[in-house]
This record gives C-alpha cells, sequence and structure tokens, in this order.
C-alpha cells in the first residue's frame, strides 16, 4: 500500500516539475525585433512523432540532414504534404534550396507520381532581397553551397525527376519558364520582398488542394516574411499556423 502510495506521489512530483520546465521555457522571450511580432520559445505538449516509425522518411531524412537546416518536425510535414499531393497534377517548386536537404526530401515523397517535376531554385549566393522590412537579414547569408553540392545530394538519394534554376526567383526566369500547374511550393527565402515575389508567382499556378508553405513564417530574425503572410487576405485560400513554425497556404 506504501509503495503505491509512494509511487502515485513520485509521479504527482514528476508531472509538476515538467510542467515548471515547460512553463519556464515557453515564457522565455527572444530579443524583440519588431513592435509587432512577439517571439517566445515554443513548446507545445503533443508528444506524438509519427517520423520515428516512418522507415521511408528515416531513410532519406539520414541522407539529406546534413544538407537542411530545416529541423525534423518542418521536414516530415513537407515529406507528409507531398505523399498526399502525390495524385494531384502539378510540379513542385521549392525557393531557398541550400544545400538541397529539404528538396530531397520532397523529391523522395512524389517519386510515385509519374507527371511531376520538382524545381529547385537558389540564388546560390545567399540571401536576396533584404530590405526595409526585414530585421536580421542584409543580403548575402546562406551562401555557403552550390549547384554541385546539390546535385550530389541529388545523386546520393538516386533522385533524376528535378531541374535546377540558378538565379533570383521568379525574376531570373520570366518568359524563360513554363510551369503552368503547381501542387506543392516550398518558399524558404528568409526575407518579405523574396517571399511576395515568390508567392505572387506560384499562387495563381496552384491547383485546387494545391499547398504553399512558408518556412521562415515564425522564425526569430525573419519578421519579414511574418508580415507578408499576415498581410495576406486570400479568398481562395486556408491559412494554417502550425506550432513547428510553418505558415501553410491551402488552395480551395
Amino acid at each position: 500500500m506504501n509503495s503505491e502510495k509512494n509511487k502515485d506521489q513520485y509521479l504527482e512530483l514528476l508531472r509538476n516539475e515538467r510542467k515548471r520546465i515547460l512553463n519556464a521555457l515557453r515564457e522565455t522571450s527572444f530579443t524583440q525585433l519588431d513592435s509587432t511580432i512577439v517571439h517566445k520559445q515554443v513548446v507545445p505538449s503533443a508528444s506524438y512523432s509519427p517520423w520515428e516509425t516512418d522507415k521511408e522518411f528515416k531513410k532519406i531524412y539520414d541522407i539529406a540532414r546534413n544538407n537542411t537546416l530545416v529541423d525534423i518536425y518542418r521536414c516530415y510535414e513537407l515529406w507528409a504534404l507531398v505523399k498526399r499531393a502525390v495524385a494531384l497534377q502539378g510540379d513542385i517548386l521549392e525557393v531557398g534550396v541550400w544545400q538541397g536537404g529539404s528538396g530531397a526530401i520532397m523529391g523522395e515523397a512524389n517519386k510515385k507520381a509519374t507527371s511531376s517535376t520538382l524545381y529547385l531554385a537558389d540564388t546560390f549566393k545567399g540571401v536576396a532581397k533584404a530590405g526595409k522590412q526585414d530585421t536580421i537579414y542584409k543580403g548575402g547569408e546562406h551562401a555557403d553551397t552550390s549547384e554541385t553540392i546539390v546535385k550530389k545530394l541529388m545523386q546520393k538519394a538516386g533522385l533524376t525527376k528535378y531541374k535546377i534554376l540558378k538565379g533570383i526567383f521568379p525574376d531570373a526566369f520570366k518568359n524563360k519558364l513554363d510551369i503552368k500547374k503547381l501542387k506543392i511550393c516550398h518558399i524558404d527565402v528568409d526575407t518579405f520582398e523574396s517571399a511576395r515575389g515568390v508567392f505572387e508567382y506560384a499562387w495563381p499556378r496552384m491547383v485546387s488542394k494545391g499547398v504553399v508553405v512558408f518556412d521562415d513564417y515564425s522564425a526569430w530574425g525573419c519578421e519579414g516574411v511574418t508580415k507578408y503572410v499576415n498581410g495576406l487576405n486570400l479568398k481562395d485560400g486556408v491559412f494554417i499556423h502550425n506550432l513547428n513554425g510553418h505558415a501553410i497556404m491551402i488552395k480551395i
């Protein structure tokens, strides 16, 4: 009887300690870079981790993980979104490829699509279009990449249905690119103007049930992207703010 009571007391202490630690983390504030956008450490209570039992995902993630700055939670969401969109008509566009990790994950998820191309767009010279709406980024950050690095990763992953677009997107590709339909667009560009340019290109081409993902929506230092997304008022789209940091727009 006493042992059961002691066990219950221990579990109660453990729950209280966990709650105390989580609450302390949730109250941890970041330096405020914009008066309208507050950043605190986001620590959900959810614990379900489907990526741990998804063998297909784990295999490609192990190959790609060192070539991306996107954490496993957002990588798995990209994987799941592409998997669910395999039957949709349209291509996949990622702008802000860096070293190709998240692109490889989406390419693997899309392997069973019969007529779909993965477009990977990047300047390979770092962040572009930084301006007055942005806080940390000044331009040229994340330039430690190249087409060669991305191609080597794609080869390692066994992916062939992709095209690399080198230059500022979409500016460098006017009248040179004929993408008629998109089903997934991953925008990982860090700045207001760059996010706007990509979205304005992608959204009219999104098929019904297609998805645009803003990687940087909740990232400290990417307040320009947050402001751009918050300013959108779409009549043909549903907005979701996922606590992994993504902003998701679903075409309706």
